[in-house]
């Protein structure tokens, strides 16, 4: 599985841009504003359908352009497939697979998984609650339908519920129409913590084994308690909390408020954790991300590298490099890598390029 082509056109500053892309390592570098991003964050769209750098799609439209449209060629097993977006200044969004106009981003979500790792990503570790549920939702909806169905029911019974909230304080209709929409939500929020947790206490024993092979000491860990043990103590709670629902006009209590706390050596690294600190955990977040998918889908994603090698020391880059190795060693299968980089001395430096057989570059300009 990867990407074999990639075509920007009219995308963020990039008019008409294709690059052909290695099945191994490719490495894209430039100075700033060449546009290396970019290309990263067109991959991103085509294999999820939205950016990791903003939800704001008519910023990606170069100026005075219409709309962009992104083409990308996969392969998987041999067999090539094709990916095409176009989103234009008039809001709507189209994508085709292999000629054929999709409804849904849920076909989209597990076709073609990359992980990103970014700067916009260490949010991750240092941002709100929200920030961590949406990481480990996507994680666990590229690995399992049963999750991903589960999280699109939940969200749009919690929608519908909060749209009744505002109608009931309003005085538009009565108390008694939202005990409906509180046994859904119930059934659907029970379901959905009882699978967050299941798979999360997998995701846990992924990054602990990445850990005890890493090069010096890394103690990071995860810890989730769901606030619901079934749907009847979810039921309960949101009678209880009728009241003060109707008041704010949104759901107050549920798995939409859960959190996936992050520690380093026992302490809270949100609140706690250096620079450092907060690099290096999101690192192993990412490639428990990688590992975690390679060993739910048989395939490792597509890892997207920003600008890697310019936010950690040397030390760390190329114990990082021996890591992504020894994974590719002891699964016997490679991963598909794209770098972006200001300094092609920083990648050559790391030593990532010494143990990859197939390598491409593509030098960008402003």
């Amino acid at each position: 599985m990867g990407i074999l082509r990639i075509t920007l056109s009219f995308f963020r500053n990039h008019n008409q841009t294709t690059l052909d892309l290695s099945g191994g390592l490719t490495v894209i570098w430039g100075e700033n504003g060449s546009g290396k991003t970019s290309v990263l964050e067109a991959i991103h769209i085509l294999s999820y359908g939205k950016s990791f750098k903003t939800s704001r799609q008519k910023e990606l439209i170069k100026k005075g352009s219409p709309s962009y449209i992104i083409r990308g060629v996969f392969a998987k097993s041999g067999v090539e497939e094709s990916i095409d977006t176009e989103y234009g200044l008039n809001g709507f969004q189209k994508t085709k697979i292999n000629g054929r106009l999709i409804s849904n981003r849920k076909e989209q979500v597990r076709r073609n998984p990359v992980v990103i790792l970014s700067p916009e990503e260490q949010e991750i570790t240092k941002g709100a609650p929200t920030e961590r549920r949406r990481f480990f939702d996507r994680v666990f909806s590229v690995v399992s339908t049963d999750y991903l169905n589960t999280l699109q029911v939940f969200v749009k019974t919690l929608k519908q519920r909060n749209a009744l909230l505002l109608r009931i304080r309003d005085g538009k209709t009565q108390n008694s129409e939202i005990l409906t929409w509180d046994e859904q939500l119930a059934k659907a929020g029970s379901s959905l913590c009882a699978q967050r947790k299941e798979m999360l206490e997998e995701f846990v024993s992924v990054l602990n084994y990445l850990q005890a092979h890493y090069e010096e000491d890394v103690e990071i860990g995860i810890k989730y308690k769901p606030n619901l043990k079934d749907s009847n103590q979810y039921l309960s709670l949101l009678l209880k909390t009728k009241d003060t629902d109707v008041s704010f006009g949104r759901t107050t209590k549920g798995p939409h408020k859960d959190d996936m706390e992050m520690f380093w050596c026992g302490a809270k690294i949100r609140t706690v954790g250096s620079q450092g600190e907060h690099k290096v955990s999101l690192v192993f977040l990412k490639l428990a991300e990688l590992l975690f998918v390679k060993e739910k889908t048989g395939s490792f994603p597509i890892l997207l590298l920003d600008d890697l090698f310019a936010k950690l020391d040397l030390g760390r880059s190329k114990k990082l490099v021996n890591l992504i190795n020894k994974l590719e060693t002891e699964t016997d299968a490679s991963i598909q890598t794209i770098i972006t980089t200001t300094d092609i001395v920083n990648i050559e430096q790391s030593g990532i390029l010494k143990n990859s057989k197939n390598v491409s570059n593509h030098h960008l300009t402003r």
